[in-house]
């Protein structure tokens, strides 16, 4: 189940990430939570926990005397204590993975934790660079900037902004830069390698964010294109491509092969120019739509039956695989919009706006696959027949602009 916080419950998590910066889950408390004190580790919470090595639900027993104990910070308003968390796998055929937090019902009887409550589950690494889960209560007993700033430490990110940031003001204030490949025909990706090149960053093709691996530049004109996430490739084992190419490396070429289509603009060979969609808004006319598969953990790339028959998978991302990449690739981002003129045979752009947001939520990411407003796009062409030859442009995960403060949380303009 998915979680959404209300706008005070953001403005929380806002302030929680400009201390602390890490992956998270959320929880709306129920009666049945409280009354019993068994509750679902979904998915997303299941990835958090395995991601930094306190719990692997997928390797523990069933029956809670297989379970696991971890004690966990919750830091309120007035105090912080510790509560022990118990992780477990229900004795059922399914196993069922739940967990229970310790003393939850002394809590609503004194108002710490109480029905319709968003709680925050959390991780950070101590001074033993041991990771810690810590909770917060976003909607009753907040504690304050400052206190989290004393129970968690500063936040890297804070301090890595605020060294580039003389450099941003003096990129803005200097009006008009050359495109920084020269003179020549203004190519997309341009306006942002030119910013790089300001900042010291450099073109690359780094997996994580752009500086120290902290801060991601995204750079665009001033259209209302869609702005790009981050590219990876799907999986294909056990689908019709792996069936069709036994080599992993040649399966994007195979998927192109399979399913493309044939144009003018690269003769003899099969195109896959298209943006892929929910079920309910596929935004393409060859079949294709995404599907958020929660109890199994992945995203598929599904494929409608022509023939009426049940729609197949020919692709998938895993929950894991996704979260490590939006993470790794958005820590923090800057999103700067810019201006751009020619003069004589060189493009210049002026950088005009800047934005800036911090950690992703997760649980949100998946949302708004199945919303249709996040799409991937799969962009290039392949031969027909025999060996591979073409190109791919990267085939990339993209969001509608006006949904950035959805997926971010809080996008705050920054005055230069």
């Amino acid at each position: 189940m998915i979680f959404i916080p209300y706008e005070d419950e953001q403005k929380v998590i806002n302030m929680i990430h400009e201390v602390r910066n890490s992956d998270y889950s959320l929880l709306r408390l129920t009666p049945t939570m409280i009354g019993k004190n068994n509750i679902d580790a979904n998915g997303i919470f299941r990835e958090m926990l395995a991601a930094e090595d306190i719990v692997d639900y997928e390797i523990m027993e069933n029956g809670g005397e297989n379970g696991v104990s971890v004690n966990a910070l919750y830091i309120q308003k007035d105090k912080t204590t510790t509560v022990k968390l118990k992780f477990y796998r229900v004795s059922n055929q399914r196993g069922d993975r739940r967990f229970s937090l310790q003393t939850i019902k002394r809590k609503a009887a004194e108002g710490e934790m109480n029905v319709d409550d968003l709680i925050y589950f959390s991780t950070f690494r101590d001074e033993n660079d041991d990771p810690v889960i810590y909770i917060i209560n976003l909607t009753s007993n907040v504690p304050t900037k400052e206190r989290l700033v004393n129970e968690l430490g500063k936040d890297e990110i804070s301090q890595k902004f605020d060294e580039i940031k003389p450099m941003l003001e003096d990129i803005v204030n200097s009006g008009w830069h050359d495109n920084s490949k020269g003179v020549g025909e203004k190519a997309p990706k341009d306006v942002g390698d030119t910013l790089e090149a300001l900042l010291k960053v450099g073109t690359n093709n780094r997996k994580d964010a752009d500086i120290a691996g902290l801060i991601e530049v995204k750079a665009k004109g001033k259209s209302r294109t869609l702005d790009t996430l981050f590219t990876l490739r799907p999986s294909f084992e056990g689908t019709e491509v792996a069936l069709y190419e036994r080599t992993d490396r040649n399966r994007v070429s195979a998927f192109a092969r399979l399913y493309g289509y044939y144009s003018e603009k690269h003769p003899n060979c099969k195109s896959l120019y298209i943006t892929i969609g929910s079920k309910d808004a596929p935004q393409n006319n060859q079949g294709f739509y995404l599907e958020v598969d929660d109890d199994n953990k992945v995203v598929n790339l599904m494929k409608a039956d022509e023939n009426g028959k049940k729609d197949r998978i020919t692709a998938y991302w895993t929950f894991a695989s996704l979260r490590k990449q939006l993470m790794e690739k958005h820590p923090s981002t800057l999103w700067v919009s810019a201006d751009e003129r020619v003069e004589g045979e060189m493009v210049q752009f002026k950088y005009t706006e800047i934005e800036f947001s911090r950690t992703p939520q997760f649980a949100t990411f998946l949302s708004l696959i199945s919303a249709g407003v996040i799409t991937y796009d799969w962009r290039g062409y392949t031969t027909e027949t025999g060996a591979y030859s073409g190109k791919n442009h990267g085939n990339a995960w993209r969001i509608k602009p006006s949904a950035k403060v959805k997926l971010f949380g809080d996008i705050r303009k920054i005055k230069i």
